[in-house]
């Protein structure tokens, strides 16, 4: 009589192997969170430095003023003249302003740093500052590509509802986007503090 050889998983066998699986899972998922957190925060970077640089090519292409404003409002063109400017908008949106008609051209919107997972009140938190007491959300450009105002503008990028931020001893590595008042635009990680180091703030 010829033995028949069956093949597969015994139920013991079965049950181990998905024991083992989801072991390694609730180690992995956690790390997996904070890579997924990590990579909104620097697509929100990312967004707000690519609108800023965007805004300051088409101040110096238009040799006009050319402002990046934050803003809570969706970044719709009917709505570029009457945009409330917030220092910590979770909307964008590039205008050209024409002294000629007292009215802004609508150049370029972005909806809630798109790439990052962000929606109004939740996800990456935008917050800027300057010790200009005149900014109130909006990046003015000039003709030459320095900036209006005088003082260094500062956007603070940050994931609250998913951690802390690296600086605070957390797992993210939160991000700055510094404007100086020549116009230069740079991402820095505020968690290094090595001056040598060109990631520095």
């Amino acid at each position: 009589m010829l033995n028949r050889i069956h093949s597969g998983f015994s139920l013991i066998e079965l049950i181990v192997g998905l024991a083992i699986l989801a072991s390694l899972m609730a180690l992995g998922l956690p790390q997996y969170a904070t890579f997924i957190a990590n990579s909104r925060l620097r697509a929100t970077a990312e967004g707000i430095t690519n609108g800023l640089n965007l805004a300051r090519a088409e101040a110096v292409k238009r040799n006009a003023r050319v402002e990046l404003v934050l803003t809570d409002e969706e970044p719709l063109e009917s709505l570029v003249n009457a945009l409330p400017a917030s220092t910590s908008g979770f909307n964008w949106v590039v205008r050209e302003w024409v002294p000629a008609t007292g009215a802004y051209n609508f150049i370029e919107g972005k909806v809630g740093a798109e790439g990052s997972g962000k929606s109004q009140g939740t996800g990456v938190v935008i917050a800027s500052s300057s010790a200009d007491a005149t900014y109130d959300g909006r990046i003015i450009f000039t003709g030459f590509g320095a900036m209006a105002i005088g003082q260094p503008i500062s956007f603070q990028v940050t994931y609250p509802v998913a951690g802390a931020c690296a600086a605070a001893n957390g797992p993210l590595r939160c991000l700055n986007v510094n404007v100086s008042p020549g116009g230069q635009i740079r991402i820095c990680d505020p968690k290094i503090t090595d001056t040598k180091d060109t990631r520095a703030c």
